[in-house]
C-alpha cells in the first residue's frame, strides 16, 4: 500500500517554498527569468499584515489533494491523464500570474501521477514544473531532488517519500517569505486543480457506501472557496486576479446550493464541474 504521508502545510510549502526561496536579483537578471515574479510585494503594511494572516489562514483550514486523490484511488476510480493539463502548454504561459497559477496546477498533477505510479507522467510533470520554476527564477531548488526521483522511478512507495521529505523541508521558509501575491497564485492553481480532479473523476460514477468519503470532501471544499476568495479579495485591483474572483464566487453559488453532503449527486457534481471547467480553461489556456 502507497504511503499516504504528505501534509497540507508541508504540500503547499513546497510552491510557496519555491516561489519565495529560490530567486535573487542575479537570477533574475538572467535570460527566461521573470522578473516581476521576482519582486516583492508592494503593498502596505496593514494590508501585508491582512493578506498574511489570511494567507496562512487558508493553508491551515485546506485539505490535502494528495488525501482525496488517495481516497479516489482506493475506491480504484481509474488513472485519466486527459484530465491534467498538457505539459507543451507550459511555453504558452508569459505572464507572472499565468506561470505561477499554473506552477501551482503543475504541482498537483505532479503529484497525482505519482500517486498513481505512473512514472514518465510523473517525470514529464516534474520537467515542466522545473522549466517554470526556472522562469520564475527558482530552479536550483529542483535540481537537488532531480537525482532522487529517477533513481527511484520505479518504487512509487520512495517516490512520495522523497516528495515529502522536500515538502517537509521547505516549512520553516513559509513565515519568511515576502511574496504573497505570486504565492496566492501559486495556491490557487493548486487548489482549483485539486477541485477539478476530484470533481470530473466522480461525477459520472454512482454514489455509493464505498465511496461516501470522497462525496464529503467535495462538499468540504465549499470552505475552502470561501477563504480563498477572501484572500484573494485582498488584491483584487490585479485584473487577473479580478476577473478569476468573480469565477470563484459564481463556483461558490454552485456550492452554496448544496446544503449538505446528502445534496451531492450527479446533477450537482454536473453543475460543479461546469463552473471549474469555465475556471481552469481560463487558467491553463
Amino acid at each position: 500500500m502507497l504511503k499516504r504521508t504528505l501534509s497540507v502545510i508541508s504540500l503547499y510549502g513546497l510552491f510557496i517554498f519555491l516561489i519565495s526561496c529560490g530567486g535573487s536579483n542575479k537570477q533574475a537578471e538572467q535570460s527566461g527569468v521573470d522578473s516581476t515574479a521576482m519582486r516583492e510585494d508592494t503593498m502596505s503594511k496593514q494590508t501585508k499584515e491582512l493578506v498574511d494572516f489570511k494567507f496562512f489562514f487558508t493553508i491551515a483550514n485546506l485539505p490535502s489533494p494528495i488525501e482525496i486523490i488517495s481516497a479516489i484511488y482506493n475506491n480504484q476510480v481509474p488513472y485519466n491523464a486527459d484530465l491534467l493539463n498538457p505539459t507543451n502548454n507550459e511555453s504558452n504561459y508569459n505572464t507572472s500570474f499565468k506561470k505561477a497559477i499554473n506552477y501551482g496546477v503543475f504541482g498537483i498533477d505532479m503529484a497525482y501521477t505519482a500517486f498513481y505510479g505512473q512514472n514518465q507522467n510523473m517525470l514529464d510533470y516534474y520537467t515542466t514544473a522545473k522549466k517554470v520554476s526556472d522562469k520564475l527564477g527558482v530552479g536550483e531548488t529542483f535540481d537537488k531532488f532531480t537525482e532522487s526521483f529517477r533513481a527511484n522511478e520505479g518504487n512509487k512507495d520512495s517516490l512520495v517519500v522523497i516528495i515529502d521529505r522536500a515538502y517537509v523541508e521547505t516549512d520553516k521558509y513559509l513565515k519568511a517569505n515576502n511574496r504573497y501575491i505570486v504565492a496566492t497564485y501559486v495556491i490557487t492553481g493548486a487548489i482549483i486543480e485539486a477541485q477539478y480532479l476530484s470533481v470530473e473523476l466522480m461525477k459520472n460514477r454512482d454514489k455509493t457506501p464505498e465511496n461516501a468519503g470522497i462525496y464529503e470532501k467535495i462538499f468540504n471544499n465549499k470552505l475552502y472557496i470561501q477563504n480563498l476568495i477572501s484572500l484573494m479579495q485582498e488584491i483584487k485591483s490585479d485584473p487577473d486576479v479580478a476577473r478569476l474572483l468573480s469565477q470563484l464566487e459564481s463556483l461558490k453559488k454552485v456550492y452554496d446550493e448544496i446544503k449538505s453532503v446528502n445534496d451531492i449527486n450527479k446533477d450537482s457534481l454536473a453543475k460543479l464541474s461546469t463552473e471549474l471547467n469555465k475556471i481552469r480553461n481560463g487558467i491553463i489556456a
